[in-house]
């Protein structure tokens, strides 16, 4: 699979066998577009927004409301658990953590920049492969300090289920 941002909130999944963008600002080349908001959602394309369960040429999605205005989405791709959490403005509640079942990949942003709130969901959630969504180079400085890692950003990631680390975190910086 390779994930890139393809705008300042907006990352794409593209799998073996289907491509999933979520919170796209332009129409692009995709199989699935999902939108966290569902006021976000404007064009003529096929798109999903809010909770519910989803399923597109293989890959399967649940978006999980995690409040009337924003859905985190929760998706299958590859083998590979995908979860996409923005604007967060508080952890996961049991059912919600039930609901995203192991997390390999956790792409995230927290509400006015508060670390502390990303630190305790990253703890909750323990993905593979943590992908700060950061719209300020401020942020990113932050969360590199706070693994006591510095990552060079990349254009696109590239993973496949086998190469998921085991042991330990990975951090990832989209650019």
């Amino acid at each position: 699979m390779d994930i890139t941002f393809s705008n300042k909130n907006s990352i794409k999944l593209a799998g073996k066998n289907a491509t999933i963008v979520i919170n796209p600002e332009k129409e692009t080349k995709a199989d699935l577009y999902l939108f966290s908001n569902p006021e976000a959602f404007q064009g003529d394309f096929k798109a999903f927004y809010g909770p519910g369960e989803y399923e597109v040429l293989g890959s399967m999605v649940d978006g999980i409301e995690i409040t009337p205005e924003n859905t985190c989405y929760s998706v299958v791709i590859d083998d590979m658990h995908v979860t996409y959490a923005i604007d967060m403005d508080g952890t996961f509640s049991d059912d919600q953590l039930d609901r995203m079942g192991g997390v390999d990949i956790l792409a995230i942003s927290v509400k006015d920049d508060k670390s502390e709130l990303m630190n305790k969901i990253i703890t909750q959630v323990e993905p593979r492969i943590l992908i700060p969504i950061m719209e300020n180079e401020g942020e990113l400085t932050k969360t590199k300090a706070e693994f006591g890692k510095d990552v060079e950003p990349t254009d696109k990631f590239k993973i496949v289920k086998k190469d998921l680390p085991t042991d330990s975190q990975q951090l990832v910086i989209l650019k």
